[in-house]
């Protein structure tokens, strides 16, 4: 039995995608062998996420992913987003088929961590697009990868205050400091642009991370919600759109049918040139994609990532339009499009 976890727990990290060599295209006689094809690694391995799987083993479930990725932060794990899956020993093609799933939906190389309790393992990944290093306790070394561009971090303060700051370091990334005076612990994210647009590709706590917060109830609409929420910060309520409900239902089901997330996920581009082949133009344009269990968790999700919470509270925008759509395994996916002013063009 150990033989066979060792075997599935290996190959995990060094599983390669399609093999077999023609056998009708044998070396001639005298010809040196033609080297075997390096296996394709669907995953890199991470002691941070092993020490993630090895908290879940002793669970012996998963939890939420509220709770999964409070877990990964306080085990140091910056990655987003965070995924895990339970199985038995020998399950190798449920494994692998996870992975190769969630590296065809990522836009960043996988890293990933195992554990193993009595038959049970547990296989947790992440996608790894950029990296938030602590230096010290008040600065933070910012980076993304080659597919990544434009990066800039939100920084949101005990009160809740949010934050942007460019990052400007070229290939090599750059180091911030974050001031004193911001009130600790501190919730940062690095945002990026990548294949699929933009998104948060790592976030970390300075400080002390706060105690969990009691699970939210009610069920809102997504048109209560936000009205509460700009309330809050101060801006204006706005007013729903019927045309922009369409392009954001639109976009909801195509996130849920590519099994992919982001905003730049078919031909027509980013929000803005989505809308704007709709015949639809607006001075400014924002949009929140969110995917999970339920509508309420999906909003609670954009309520809870300091960027996405920025865009929707954005006090330039006059009008909103909210889409949803459900994939293949029930989950929820949830769009706001938002914009100042939209108009009809010929």
């Amino acid at each position: 039995m150990l033989r066979k976890t060792i075997l599935l727990c290996a190959m995990l990290f060094a599983i390669h995608a399609t093999a077999g060599a023609d056998d009708n295209n044998s070396p001639a006689e005298g010809e040196p062998a033609a080297k075997p094809a390096k296996p394709e690694r669907l995953c890199i391995k991470s002691e941070k996420l092993e020490g993630v799987a090895r908290h879940l083993a002793d669970l012996q479930h998963i939890p939420p992913s509220p709770e999964l990725i409070r877990t990964a932060r306080e085990a140091g794990v910056d990655a987003n987003p965070v995924y895990a899956k339970f199985g038995v020993t020998g399950e190798f093609d449920s494994f692998k088929m996870w992975l190769e799933d969630l590296k065809e939906a990522a836009d960043a190389p996988l890293i990933c961590g195992r554990a193993r309790s009595g038959e049970r393992i547990v296989l947790v990944a992440a996608v790894r697009a950029g990296t938030l290093e602590l230096v010290g306790k008040n600065r933070l070394h910012a980076e993304v990868i080659q597919d990544f561009r434009d990066p800039y971090l939100v920084v949101r303060d005990a009160k809740g205050s949010s934050r942007r700051i460019s990052v400007d370091g070229g290939d090599y990334g750059a180091t911030i400091s974050l001031p004193l005076e911001w009130d600790r612990p501190l919730f940062v994210q690095l945002v990026a642009t990548g294949p699929s647009g933009p998104r948060p590709v790592a976030e970390r706590w300075v400080g002390k991370i706060p105690q969990a917060e009691p699970i939210r109830g009610g069920s809102q609409s997504p048109e209560a919600w936000l009205m509460q929420l700009r309330r809050a910060a101060g801006a204006r309520s706005l007013r729903s759109n019927r045309l922009l409900s369409r392009e954001a239902t639109n976009h909801a089901q195509t996130v849920c049918d590519s099994g992919k997330f982001g905003h730049d996920l078919d031909a027509a581009g980013d929000p803005e040139a989505r809308l704007l082949k709709r015949g639809i133009e607006a001075r400014v344009i924002g949009e929140a994609v969110a995917r999970a269990a339920t509508m309420r968790d999906a909003l609670h999700a954009i309520e809870d990532s300091p960027s996405h919470r920025l865009t929707v509270t954005d006090p330039r925008f006059t009008d909103a339009g909210y889409g949803k759509a459900k994939d293949g395994k029930g989950r929820t996916c949830a769009v706001i499009l938002l914009a100042s002013w939209p108009r009809k063009v010929p």
